[in-house]
């Protein structure tokens, strides 16, 4: 998942949220696209270098990933389509608090089989030090422990 959102009017916060599912190898390797300033590339398999990986060129469009033929040794060869991820649709300020409504971005197909649609991520403020990250369903309710602001 990969969410690029920017809050403005009278707001200095801008947010920047990557996430991926990686499988630890024996030898991690960190491979950098030397046009990533550019072109940034966010690696679709990252466990290509688990020796129990079945990583292929089909293997990678299976999982609705760019494959690069021409990629060298140091650059990410199956990886995210930059479009893909989700779209904010609406957000919402209070004093303590930022919540943005997100949907996923369709035009892309998910390398999940079941992604979520709509995703909630709300920002909780409650002391300089600590601030609260949300990522949630916004269709499927389930139970959480409820915690108690001072």
């Amino acid at each position: 998942m990969r969410l690029i959102a920017s809050i403005t009017k009278n707001s200095p916060i801008i947010f920047l949220l990557i996430i991926t599912t990686a499988i630890a190898s024996p030898k991690p390797t960190i491979k950098k696209n030397p046009s990533s300033i550019s072109n940034p590339r966010i690696n679709c398999y990252p466990e290509i270098e688990s020796p129990y990986s079945n990583y292929s060129k089909d293997a990678c469009l299976a999982r609705h990933c760019l494959y690069d033929d021409k990629a060298n040794s140091s650059m990410i060869q199956c990886y995210l389509s930059p479009n893909s991820g989700y779209i904010l649709q609406n957000s919402t300020k209070q004093i303590n608090n930022i919540q943005l409504k997100l949907k996923r971005n369709q035009l892309i197909g998910s390398m999940f089989s079941d992604p979520i649609e709509n995703v909630i991520l709300e920002v909780q403020y409650y002391t300089n030090d600590i601030i609260r990250f949300k990522l949630y369903d916004a269709d499927k309710q389930r139970y959480e422990v409820k915690i108690k602001r001072k």
